[in-house]
């Protein structure tokens, strides 16, 4: 059992996770968990990867080409895709999280590291981390890429988290 909440603070959610290694290399997650009925809002729940800044090429099936969200998806379709960590990048006036993809079944990173699910999955595959992006106010402050950062998520909130506009709709 674990849990996670801020300091001095009654968490927000609770989990069991499990994970079972197969002797063929693959590794299965399982993770059952509960939000606090009186949590306002949480943006996201998943897994975040860092590989070497190399493993940049991937394919998924999924929602695309563009970047998707649960409240702005009309302009995708739902098929096999080819891109780039860089290739994701949207460059935002404040820099900020970009190129999630919803409806993924099936994620390929370099024909190395396979990410799959019965049920659907949204992916976010970066050149910069999540602190790269909040600490920078510009796109010029982001700096260099270390890495190339996978993000699987069980659910991703909409566009509207008060970063230029208005908070996510309740629904």
């Amino acid at each position: 059992d674990a849990s996670i909440g801020g300091i001095s603070r009654v968490p927000f959610f609770k989990y069991k996770l499990k994970l079972t290694v197969y002797s063929n290399g693959q590794i299965s997650y399982s993770l059952n968990g509960e939000v606090r009925k009186d949590t306002v809002w949480l943006p996201r729940l998943g897994f975040e990867f860092k590989l070497n800044k190399e493993n940049q090429r991937f394919e998924y099936f999924g929602m695309g080409p563009y970047e998707n969200y649960i409240d702005m998806s009309h302009h995708v379709k739902q098929a096999w895709f080819e891109s780039t960590a860089s290739n994701e990048y949207v460059n935002y006036v404040m820099p900020q999280e970009h190129g999630t993809h919803r409806g993924v079944r099936v994620l390929n990173v370099e024909d190395k590291l396979t990410f799959t699910s019965d049920k659907c999955f949204d992916i976010n595959v970066s050149s910069y981390s999540i602190e790269q992006l909040y600490n920078a106010k510009h796109t010029d402050e982001i700096g260099d890429s270390y890495a190339t950062h996978i993000r699987i998520d069980y659910k991703n909130s909409g566009v509207g988290s008060s970063s230029c506009g208005p908070d996510t709709e309740p629904q």
